[in-house]
């Protein structure tokens, strides 16, 4: 949540993001998916599909720090592909049951 609020804060003037070489267009996705995704898992809300996104946005990330920051796997892209992982069991394992989903029958 903590990267995700600059992100929503920029709205379209994330020219910042052009830096680094990523579309202008993703500020807003990843801002979304850091923050509201966040806040979502936190509580249980809607979670296998805000677990999809936040894998979707670790297969984003893994594949622009090789492609475009030409990082190696150790200190480089090895947390994104955790990430990734982690989101994918979350996706398929459920939020269990101390989680909003729960209580209401999702």
């Amino acid at each position: 949540m903590v990267h995700g609020y600059p992100k929503l804060r920029a709205g379209k003037k994330g020219e910042w993001i052009k830096n680094f070489g990523m579309p202008v267009a993703m500020v807003p996705f990843a801002g979304f998916v850091e923050f509201f995704g966040g806040l979502a898992l936190v509580f249980g809300i809607l979670t296998p599909l805000i677990a999809f996104l936040s894998a979707l946005w670790m297969l984003g990330t893994t594949w622009f720090a090789i492609s475009k920051l030409k990082k190696k796997y150790q200190s480089g892209w090895e947390l994104d592909i955790t990430l990734f992982l982690a989101a994918l069991a979350v996706v398929f394992l459920g939020s269990g049951i101390y989680s909003i989903d729960h209580l209401l029958g999702l």
